[in-house]
């Protein structure tokens, strides 16, 4: 049997194969963005499940013990956070369980308590997760480095990010629902519950080097530290007095925290209720001020 081939059959030229290959290289380039957009409205989805758990483990504890979580019982060294009393009320008993008030919470005595990641506290999109935060002394240097927990959620204390330290008599029209010292209860969250913010994404970003700050002092500005120890408010409280930062911030530290995060264009919180919702990074300060404050008459949803 002979086998013949017709005179037009030719495989494909140079300049075909050339063209096809760019032309999956615009599908590609196209493709790309599409695929990041759903990866991060995943994450964003998880974040906001997160907070769903916050809120709800804040509420049973308010139930528990008929009033919101008590921000930090002191300033010092031996404070906890709202973030580490609500760990029984999220599956980690043996963690909240390990604590030793005697000690100081970065003494390896509270090693278990204060350096085992909740996964819960941690931004997807961050991603964060291991225990590689230092422990604030008292503002200055610290003594133990790079192993503490930490988290990305901030609860507001209301217009001031130190309300409460200073004996505060509680003021409705300024206090939030957890401040330092604060035992608020839902009777006293006058504006309403689902007008009133929680806890949110706090601003964090990784830092980059820089020669002028010492590192520890960076992380202690941006407030990237011990996140179940009381004693740095920057690691624990944000307040929205400030607004919510824009894309050109998205790399500024505060020395008082704010609200924000790596999500583009909107900053999930959980309000008083326990319903989640994502505020416009674009919503004007002025607006975002009254959701902090348990009692000021303006407080409304934001979106």
């Amino acid at each position: 049997m002979t086998l013949s081939f017709s005179k037009g059959s030719r495989g494909f030229t140079l300049v075909e194969l050339l063209v096809v290959i760019a032309i999956i290289g615009i599908l590609v380039a196209l493709l790309l963005p599409a695929l990041s957009s759903v990866r991060e409205a995943a994450r964003l989805t998880q974040c906001k499940s997160n907070l769903k758990q916050i809120g709800l483990a804040s509420l049973q504890y308010a139930e528990a013990r008929k009033h919101y979580p008590t921000g930090r019982d002191n300033t010092k060294q031996y404070s906890v956070s709202w973030a580490f009393r609500l760990l029984p009320y999220m599956g980690e008993e043996s963690t909240f369980d390990s604590f030793d008030k005697d000690f100081r919470v970065d003494e390896e005595e509270n090693a278990i308590a204060m350096r085992t990641p909740v996964v819960t506290f941690i931004c997807p999109t961050r991603g964060n997760f291991i225990a590689n935060r230092n422990f604030d002394n008292d503002d200055a240097a610290p003594e133990v480095t790079g192993v503490a927990a930490g988290g990305d959620y901030a609860a507001c204390p209301g217009a001031e990010i130190l309300y409460g330290a200073n004996g505060d008599t509680l003021n409705l029209a300024s206090a939030g629902a957890i401040h330092t010292n604060s035992r608020v209860r839902p009777s006293q969250v006058t504006d309403g519950a689902s007008r009133t913010v929680m806890i949110g994404q706090r601003h964090g970003f990784d830092l980059a080097p820089d020669p002028a700050v010492e590192p520890w002092k960076q992380a202690w500005q941006l407030g990237d530290t011990a996140f179940f120890s009381g004693d740095n408010p920057d690691a624990i409280f944000a307040t929205l007095t400030q607004g919510l930062p824009q894309e050109k911030e998205a790399g500024t530290a505060h020395m008082d925290s704010w609200f924000g995060g790596p999500h583009p264009d909107s900053t999930p919180f959980v309000y008083l209720d326990g319903h989640v919702l994502a505020i416009s990074n674009d919503t004007p300060a002025q607006e975002l001020a009254p959701l902090g404050s348990i009692g000021d008459g303006v407080g409304d949803d934001a979106s």
